[in-house]
Formats: C-alpha cells, sequence, structure tokens
C-alpha cells in the first residue's frame, strides 16, 4: 500500500514538472503614426512610433521594435488599434527576441493625415541637414565621440515630423508650428543608448526645443530661439 501512495505521488510531482508556466494575455489599445522612422537594434532598420493607452497625446511616440501580427501597416495614416499582449514564457524566447508576443484584435480607427503643407515652405525645409554650429559654436562629428558621426536632422514637412539622431541616439519627434518663418517642434523621443561623450548630445536635444523659427540661405539652414538669437546651423546634405 505504502508503495502504491508513493509511485502515485511521484507521478503527480512529475506531472506538475512538465506543466507549462500559464501566458499572460491583456488587451491594449495602441496608436500607430503615419510614418516609419530609423531605429537601431540588431542593425539599422525603419521602426512604428506608437502610443498606448485610450486618449492621444500629441507629439508623445515611442518606437515599437517588435512586430504586431495581422497588422498592414499603410504609410500616411495614423490608426488607433486593439492590440492583444501574451507574455510568454522567457526560458522559450530566444535572447534576440520579444517576450511578449503582439497580436491585432481590431482596427478600431484609420485616419489620413493633414493636408500637405504649402509647398514653398516644403521646398525650403524638407531634406536631410547636418549640424554645422551650435549655440555659436562650430561642431565637428569627431566632437560626437561615442557614435563618431556628426548630428543630422530630417525635415518631413508634409507629414509634420522631424527625425535624424544627436550624435549618439536616434532621435524623432513633430513638427507642432510651421509657417513659412515659424517652427517649433513637440517633445522629441530617441533610442537610449550610451556614449562616452553625453554633454553635447544633450545639448543640442535642448536647442532643438528652443526653436522658434528659422531662416534658409542657399545650401544653409538656421535656427533661432525665441530671443531671436542663432542656436543651431545646418548645412543641406547631398
Amino acid at each position: 500500500m505504502k508503495s502504491l501512495t508513493a509511485l502515485f505521488l511521484a507521478f503527480l510531482i512529475a506531472n506538475s514538472c512538465n506543466e507549462k508556466p500559464s501566458e499572460e494575455q491583456e488587451t491594449f489599445v495602441y496608436w500607430v503614426n503615419s510614418a516609419k522612422v530609423a531605429c537601431e537594434g540588431v542593425g539599422q532598420r525603419q521602426c512604428l512610433q506608437i502610443q498606448k493607452g485610450e486618449q492621444f497625446r500629441e507629439g508623445e511616440w515611442q518606437l515599437f521594435y517588435s512586430t504586431i501580427d495581422g497588422f498592414n501597416y499603410e504609410p500616411g495614416f495614423i490608426y488607433k488599434l486593439e492590440v492583444s499582449e501574451v507574455k510568454k514564457d522567457p526560458k522559450s524566447v530566444p535572447a534576440d527576441a520579444s517576450s511578449i508576443q503582439y497580436t491585432l484584435v481590431e482596427v478600431l480607427e484609420k485616419k489620413a493625415m493633414e493636408p500637405k503643407t504649402d509647398s514653398k515652405i516644403a521646398i525650403q525645409l524638407h531634406d536631410i541637414w547636418a549640424l554645422q554650429a551650435m549655440n555659436g559654436d562650430v561642431v565637428r562629428h569627431n566632437q560626437f565621440s561615442g557614435r563618431n558621426k556628426q548630428p543630422v536632422l530630417e525635415i518631413f514637412v508634409e507629414e509634420k515630423r522631424i527625425g535624424g539622431n544627436d550624435g549618439c541616439n536616434s532621435i524623432f519627434g513633430s513638427i507642432e508650428t510651421l509657417t513659412d518663418k515659424s517652427i517649433r517642434f513637440g517633445t522629441l523621443g530617441g533610442t537610449k543608448m550610451a556614449c562616452p561623450n553625453m554633454d553635447l548630445s544633450a545639448e543640442y536635444n535642448k536647442a532643438l526645443q528652443q526653436v522658434r523659427s528659422y531662416k534658409r540661405e542657399e545650401l544653409s539652414l538656421y535656427f533661432y530661439n525665441e530671443a531671436d538669437k542663432e542656436v543651431l546651423r545646418y548645412k543641406k546634405v547631398d
């Protein structure tokens, strides 16, 4: 009798050890921006920009490094989605993969972007610009030792957004105000890599947030703060 009891207990223990941990599933509202941006993970690639939550927050986009199963992304539209998140057993997930599986439940909204901005402004600004000076001081690419590259700003006039890098991390943000003389950027987002010299990158990001107006002269672009003082100067990238 004792041997049968011991055998039964051993069976229960073995069976419990073989049971797979249950996967947790939750559903969230996702907002997806109208354009992808450059991001860095395993090599350079393009990532979605997303927000989580019922309420849309202007300019508060975050990089999304994974994919949403069943979601057919089309640029030029802002999406509101219902997305299922399933947390996988970390032991079963490869080191370079996400521990969360994202699956589309429903497309709640699909809204086209605003009408195109004045073509004159687009011709003036829509380009890639390499930083030449910051707060009156000439900058060189080797000053940004972490990535050894000069900050670059890409302006997407029709989509009212910016992208580029700050000498260390990729950055992105919205354009909140844009006329033939005025320009103002929303809150900037970006990757979170650490570089040896972060002070210059931080100064650059701060300067971008101070921009209130601009002027283009031939291949140069000048940004000015509220006091009409030059804070950033760029040269058009060929």
